[in-house]
């Protein structure tokens, strides 16, 4: 099986760095037609930002 390498941290599809589809279909572009991105809400992405800051914060 082919390894196919994915860059798409919002996709669905993605795991470790690489595509877990069987096959992918490209469009003109170059682009993934099979791409689904995660809807994070406003306030979860918020959230994980401040969480992520305080962290980072010396």
């Amino acid at each position: 099986m082919l390894q196919l390498f994915c860059e798409n941290e919002f996709c669905i599809y993605q795991k470790q760095g690489n595509c877990i589809l069987e096959s992918v279909q490209l469009d003109i572009q170059g682009n993934c037609v099979d791409c689904i991105y995660i809807d994070i809400d406003e306030d979860t992405l918020s959230n994980l930002k401040k969480k992520l800051l305080k962290e980072l914060a010396p």
